[in-house]
């Protein structure tokens, strides 16, 4: 089974489209959204849902006709299923200041207001600047966020989201045995080509701001230039 943790804004969507409809019907979507919930809840309803399957003895029974899991979630949650070594964590990373921003201005476009997460309303009723997002404490160092109790280094695949095509490819003949592969990218936000400049004395505060994030990311282009 691939367990594909979709890191927000960092290529997930178009990768999504890609194992739907290699996968089908063995595809499941799971998206807990993660980062709207306070630290502390966050832990609590990861450790919960873990047991919950460990106790229920309902683990591999529940995904047995399931081949692929993708979705905005703590891979924490699927703990079990890396220590049965049978199931390959997948995963995409992009430049987090890059990252950052493209974050910032999809919020700033978002107007479905029966689909608002709790941080997305706060951000939307405050109106965020994009200096209250890039130094706002929920949403530091998104990928360590993520990753909680669950290294980068079980990951098998890293995509890395400025190689989009040359990864993307190397994926799909690699993990799915397919050759020709063509997914339109998604949720690409226009607005992001016209954001602001940034100075570099921001640019600087922001990465030490991010700094765990940029280890994670530089280990990531490491990994892949040894592939």
């Amino acid at each position: 089974m691939i367990i594909s943790v979709h890191m927000p804004k960092s290529g997930g969507a178009s990768f999504r489209h890609l194992l739907e409809n290699h996968f089908k019907k063995g595809y499941l979507q799971d998206h807990d959204y993660p980062i709207h919930d306070p630290r502390d809840k966050r832990h609590r309803k990861v450790k919960w849902k873990r047991t919950w399957n460990r106790l229920s003895d309902n683990l591999f029974n529940r995904y047995q006709n399931v081949e692929c899991i993708h979705g905005h979630f703590l891979p924490y949650k699927y703990e079990d299923f890396y220590q049965s070594g049978d199931h390959t964590f997948v995963t995409w990373l992009r430049d987090p200041l890059e990252r950052l921003t493209s974050h910032y201005y999809y919020w700033k476009e978002y107007h479905d207001k029966m689909d608002q997460q709790p941080l997305l309303k706060k951000f939307l009723e405050e109106n965020w600047s994009f200096e209250d997002f890039a130094f706002s404490e929920e949403v530091r160092n998104i990928y360590s966020l993520f990753l909680w109790k669950f290294p980068l280094e079980r990951f098998k695949f890293i995509g890395i989201t400025e190689f989009y095509d040359e990864d993307l490819t190397f994926f799909a003949e690699n993990f799915l045995d397919k050759s020709d592969v063509s997914i339109p990218k998604k949720n690409v936000n226009k607005k992001s080509k016209e954001k602001k400049t940034i100075d570099r004395g921001l640019e600087k505060e922001i990465k030490e701001f991010h700094e765990n994030d940029y280890q994670l990311y530089e280990y990531a282009l490491e990994q892949r230039s040894k592939r």
